[in-house]
């Protein structure tokens, strides 16, 4: 894993906390914790696409850079349809 990656992973978290309550958050921080890079982004932006919200300073391109990156593009661990959600919620956040 690049060192950068995580990171970029750990800010989006930290910008996060503002948003979301700290039980949504504690998943996505097991994982971090674990160096389950990928599981962890995952899970938070499962976390903001199912409560409709979004992280302050949201650059969809960034998080769509970072899950590319990552391989959840390609294979997801906890939702099937992560990538179609992603994308729907991330465009979304443009017609807000």
């Amino acid at each position: 894993m690049h060192e950068g990656l995580e990171n970029i992973l750990i800010k989006l978290i930290e910008m996060s906390k503002s948003i979301l309550l700290s039980d949504d958050l504690e998943w996505v921080m097991h994982y971090l914790e674990h160096g389950e890079y990928e599981m962890s982004f995952e899970g938070l932006v499962i976390e903001f696409y199912t409560t409709d919200k979004y992280p302050s300073h949201f650059n969809y391109e960034q998080w769509k850079e970072l899950a590319v990156s990552f391989g959840l593009d390609k294979e997801s661990v906890f939702d099937e349809n992560f990538w179609e959600k992603f994308n729907e919620w991330g465009v979304a956040y443009s017609h807000k």
